[in-house]
């Protein structure tokens, strides 16, 4: 969600109007992918990168987070409608114990909601959250509970923040014409993902630019899948053929030679 910053300075808005611009652009955003039937949602809420900006920015930026939940959370915004579940996904050490105190409680008042979720990147980054599976797999491995042969590509998966809980990248969006991933979800994205780069300010990033991302990504998604459902259709292999058959194509015998002698 970036372009926050650049929002106020080119509005002449203190910083925190800007952060607080694109608080009231998340709202929206998160109702127009829950009405169109998106199950998951992340939002890169605080990149670790981001403790090297000064003190007063990141406390503004953790207060509204904190306000900007429990509104989803707990107030009759639009967003409650679809029984979202909130959940943090990040290095919690990093964070602020009134803080993590008071989203940990946003977590647990909305845990029984099953219809969406909404995951909160915070503090995060993708090194980190792989380092921190590694980590988990190595205790696991030193205390017996998993032996080093059962390590699978899932196995990591189960050990990150999400804890599995997340389907694979469908769309990346990235705001504010910047062309760089800024560690984000480099192992959740896959070779289907799509990386969709937006010159709008995040702030600015609403409800048709959503509607907008995701119409384009099904319609595209759509052709893919017709494509690789007629090639299906097409790739009938030799080996195929002989199978069906019960016998090697090359050796087929040649049909008989035959020529019209009358038409009648």
């Amino acid at each position: 969600m970036d372009g926050n910053r650049r929002y106020a300075k080119n509005a002449g808005l203190p910083l925190k109007e800007g952060h607080r611009a694109g608080a009231e652009s998340l709202a929206k955003v998160l109702t127009c992918c829950y009405k169109l039937g998106v199950k998951d949602v992340t939002v890169y809420a605080f990149s670790i990168e981001n403790f090297n900006r000064p003190q007063s920015e990141i406390d503004t930026i953790f207060q509204l987070l904190k306000s900007r939940l429990a509104y989803i959370a707990y107030e009759d915004s639009p967003v409650k409608q679809f029984h979202l579940s909130i959940k943090i996904v990040g290095n919690r050490t990093l964070i602020p114990s009134d803080v993590l105190a008071d989203l940990e409680q946003i977590e647990e008042s909305t845990a029984g909601n099953t219809a969406h979720n909404l995951f909160i990147a915070f503090p995060y980054t993708s090194r980190d959250d792989i380092v921190h599976s590694v980590t988990e797999i190595t205790h696991k491995v030193k205390s017996d509970e998993l032996k080093v042969s059962e390590i699978t590509a899932e196995t990591i998966e189960n050990n990150f923040y999400y804890r599995g809980e997340a389907s694979k990248v469908d769309i990346l969006v990235r705001t504010s014409g910047h062309t760089r991933l800024s560690d984000y979800m480099l192992w959740q994205c896959h070779q289907d993902s799509v990386i969709s780069y937006s010159n709008t300010l995040w702030p600015n990033f609403k409800f048709y630019h959503t509607w907008w991302t995701i119409f384009k990504w099904s319609y595209y998604k759509t052709l893919i899948l017709e494509d690789a459902e007629t090639m299906q259709i097409k790739r009938i292999t030799d080996k195929e053929i002989n199978e069906r058959y019960k016998e090697p194509i090359l050796s087929l015998s040649h049909p008989p030679f035959a020529s019209v002698t009358k038409v009648t």
